[in-house]
C-alpha cells in the first residue's frame, strides 16, 4: 500500500443543537449549573462520567452499546472515538487512495469522531452525546463520486435518512423523557412532534424539520433552478423549528450548502487525478482503459459547469 497517495480528506459535520434551558431528573451530587467540564481536571474522567449519566436511560444504554461495538469494529474503544471540543458535532473524514499508475483505480475508507461541546452545562452535554452517537452509529455512509451522489439524495439522507438529524433529535426526545420531568419535557420541542398519544412521531419531526419561515422563498427558487423542487413537498414557509449550528440556518438549506462544499471538493481532486493521467506518453482515446474513460466522462459532467 505504500505507493498509494492519500489525497482527500473530505469531512461532513452534523452539528447537534441544544434543548431548552433543563433540569436533570435523576439522583446526582452533581452540580448541574455549572459546565460538565468543571467535574474534575481531566476531559477522560469528565467523558466517562457523561457516558454513565447516559447509560441511566435505557435508550442511551442500548446506543452505548451499539456505539462501542462499532468502535471495536475498528479496533478502536468507544473513548478513542468521542472527543472534547468547541462544538458538539460528529465529524465523518472519506478518505481517498490510489495508485499514480492507476488514478481510475481509487480505494475509499472512512473515520468517524464524535465531539461534545467543552461549553455546557451537564444536561445539555448528555443529550448532546445522545445526539451525536446517533448519527456516528446510524448515519450511512456515502461515496460523493459516486455516478449516483446527487443534492436531492444528500439534503433527505442528512435530514431524513438513518442516523440524520431527525433521528438524533427523537433520540434527545426519549432520553430527556426517560431521564427528565415532565414540566421539564414540556420546555422543549419534543412535545411539538408526539402524535394524540403522547407518541414521539418521526412523519411529524420531518415535516418540521423543512420549516424555513423567510428563506422558504429564495431556497425553493434554487431547488427549481436544479430541477428538483417536486421532490420536497414538506417544505413550507412557516415558523423554523431546527437551526444548523454549522451554517446558522435551517437544515434544509444547511444541507445544500454542505453538498455545494463536497461537489466543489469533488471536483477539485478529480483534476488532480486527471493530471495523473496525462502524465507520461500521450495517449488517444482510444488506448485509454474504460475505467479512464468513464472517470473523465463523470467529471466533465460533473464540474465542468460549475
Amino acid at each position: 500500500m505504500k505507493n498509494f497517495l492519500l489525497l482527500i480528506f473530505l469531512t461532513f459535520s452534523f452539528n447537534s443543537f441544544s434543548l431548552e434551558e433543563k433540569t436533570i431528573y435523576m439522583d446526582s451530587p452533581l452540580d448541574l449549573q455549572k459546565s460538565w467540564m468543571e467535574y474534575s481536571s481531566s476531559e477522560e474522567i469528565n467523558l466517562k462520567k457523561l457516558l454513565e449519566l447516559l447509560s441511566r436511560s435505557s435508550t442511551g444504554e442500548k446506543l452505548i452499546h451499539e456505539a462501542r461495538y462499532k468502535a471495536a469494529r475498528t479496533g478502536l474503544l468507544l473513548e478513542d472515538v468521542i472527543k472534547v471540543g468547541e462544538s458538539s458535532l460528529t465529524d465523518t473524514t472519506l478518505v481517498r487512495k490510489f495508485s499514480p499508475h492507476s488514478p481510475e483505480h481509487v480505494i475509499y475508507e472512512t473515520r468517524s469522531v464524535v465531539y461534545i461541546s467543552r461549553n455546557l452545562l451537564w444536561d445539555d452535554a448528555l443529550l448532546d452525546l445522545a445526539h451525536e452517537l446517533t448519527h456516528y452509529v446510524h448515519r450511512g455512509g456515502f461515496n460523493p463520486y459516486a455516478d449516483s451522489f446527487n443534492a436531492s439524495d444528500f439534503i433527505k439522507s442528512t435530514i431524513e435518512g438513518p442516523g440524520g438529524e431527525v433521528e438524533a433529535f427523537l433520540t434527545e426526545c426519549l432520553v430527556l423523557k426517560e431521564l427528565f420531568s415532565r414540566k421539564v419535557q414540556m420546555r422543549s420541542n419534543c412535545q411539538k412532534v408526539e402524535d394524540l398519544t403522547g407518541t414521539l412521531s418521526k412523519a411529524k419531526a420531518i415535516e418540521l424539520f423543512y420549516f424555513l419561515g423567510s428563506y422558504y422563498d429564495e431556497f425553493n427558487k434554487q431547488l427549481q433552478k436544479r430541477k428538483i423542487a417536486s421532490d420536497f413537498p414538506y417544505l413550507k414557509a412557516d415558523k423554523i423549528n431546527f437551526i444548523s449550528s454549522a451554517y446558522g440556518v435551517p437544515y434544509p438549506i444547511a444541507a445544500l450548502m454542505e453538498y455545494d462544499l463536497v461537489i466543489n471538493k469533488v471536483c477539485e481532486n478529480d483534476k488532480k487525478r486527471l493530471a495523473y493521467m496525462q502524465q507520461g506518453p500521450r495517449r488517444e482515446p482510444a488506448s485509454l482503459s474504460e475505467g479512464q474513460t468513464k472517470f473523465i466522462q463523470n467529471h466533465k459532467s460533473r464540474c465542468e459547469q460549475r
